[in-house]
């Protein structure tokens, strides 16, 4: 019974993941553990650390066949929807809505700082905002 309620709580609630190589400064750095709060991902606010899933595609050695994986990585919500970036000479608008047909309001994007960059980030890919443990 103790092991069902464990489960069940580290899948829906609560997760323990460790930050990867490059961390997050000057906040997290590699090999710090950070508890995710699957609950409370209504909102995202500009700073908030998130871990969010997204598909990896990589090649064994000696093989052909490319695999495609789901991984987690994290970071940290730079810009919100309806903030303008600028790439280049160019501005953007992060839209506030995914698209017209859709209109739910749970259908944004963030960018997010992550060790390797920068990354637009679907409000669906999230898993929650992470605090850190030690």
């Amino acid at each position: 019974m103790s092991l069902l309620l464990v489960w069940v709580v580290r899948t829906y609630a609560f997760t323990v993941f460790t930050v990867p190589a490059g961390g997050l400064p000057p906040q997290l750095q590699a090999g710090n553990r950070v508890i995710v709060n699957r609950i409370d991902c209504d909102f995202f606010n500009r700073g908030d650390v998130v871990v969010f899933r997204d598909s990896v595609t990589y090649q064994r050695r000696n093989q052909r066949r490319k695999i495609v994986a789901e991984a987690y990585f994290i970071g940290r919500v730079e810009k919100q929807p309806g903030d303008t970036i600028r790439i280049d000479t160019v501005q953007y608008i992060i839209p506030t809505v995914c698209c017209k047909r859709c209109g739910c309001k749970d259908c944004r994007f963030y960018l997010l700082k992550t060790p390797t960059g920068q990354q637009v980030v679907h409000k669906h890919q999230m898993i929650g905002k992470a605090y850190k443990l030690f």
